[in-house]
């Protein structure tokens, strides 16, 4: 079939550029900076206040103990599925935010719909609360936490959508680095 031949193309495309970018010292961080933040700000936003109300009163090991014990229940008290489609999200994330920045810094620029697409599926990531009971996205910032329990699914239909568009994301900047000679020319610098 010739247009999964050609879909199978710029998957593989996108993905030697994705690896050439990640390869980079630099845009490695940049992708496990993001990731981590927006996996933290996910799994700790529930306990916000308890956090900043403790943030002066222990020492910095008790505080330590303290969000390692937070993330730790924040991934134990969620489903499985709630997990993966969390992390999952996250990395995807991180790798978008790191190749637009790549891409940013090769061209100064980026093409509108890419970067459409890879905050579109950001937003949905940081809206949907990844446990509906417990958790808070911006939907349950905006009092609408309570809309995506009567989901079929309870939200994890919109988690599994922003993984979607990151992923979609992803291809076509991959791809569009593939076709940018100032990406090639970053691409063949060395580290410093």
């Amino acid at each position: 079939n010739p247009l999964l031949y050609f879909f199978m193309k710029q998957i593989k495309t996108a993905w030697n550029s994705v690896k050439k970018v990640l390869s980079k010292k630099k845009y490695l961080i940049i992708s496990l900076a993001i990731a981590f933040i927006f996996f933290s700000i996910s799994i700790l936003s529930k306990n916000f206040k308890l956090i900043i109300n403790l943030i002066t009163k222990l020492n910095p090991l008790e505080f330590l103990n303290l969000l390692f014990g937070l993330y730790y229940e924040g991934i134990a008290r969620n489903e499985v599925h709630s997990s993966i489609i969390l992390i999952t999200i996250s990395v995807l994330l991180g790798i978008t935010g790191s190749i637009m920045i790549f891409k940013i810094h090769s061209n100064g620029k980026i093409k509108g719909n890419i970067s459409k697409t890879g905050t579109f599926g950001a937003i949905m990531g940081i809206a949907v609360p990844v446990c509906v009971p417990c958790g808070i996205g911006i939907l349950s910032i905006l009092g609408f936490g309570s809309v995506v329990a009567f989901l079929p699914f309870q939200g994890t239909e919109l988690g599994i959508l922003s993984i979607i568009l990151l992923g979609y994301a992803i291809i076509t900047l991959g791809s569009s680095i593939n076709e940018c000679p100032m990406c090639q020319v970053n691409l063949a610098k060395k580290d410093k």
